[in-house]
């Protein structure tokens, strides 16, 4: 069973890794959103170094979802959610 979820699931769910990080999130993401992903991933990676938090604790989508809180706190909530709904639908 376990064999099963992890062959289902998806690239951006994945741990963060320092050598494959531009590759998994170029494979998770579409061409509409792999440079807001990219960038979102840096925003988080950046503010937990500041915090000495290991950012292998994370998914990729988590650190994108990090960003995206990242980005509210520096702009507004309305920003932030409204990159996310443009850059979630396919």
């Amino acid at each position: 069973m376990f064999t099963l979820l992890g062959c289902g699931s998806k690239p951006l769910d994945k741990k963060y890794h320092i050598q494959t990080m531009w590759y998994d999130i170029r494979v998770g993401s579409t061409v509409k959103n792999d440079s807001i992903n990219h960038e979102l991933c840096k925003l988080a990676m950046a503010d937990n170094a500041t915090k000495s938090v290991k950012n292998e604790d994370f998914t990729y989508q988590e650190l994108i979802d990090q960003g995206y809180e990242l980005l509210a706190k520096t702009h507004t909530e309305e920003y932030a959610d409204s990159l996310r709904e443009v850059y979630s639908k396919p």
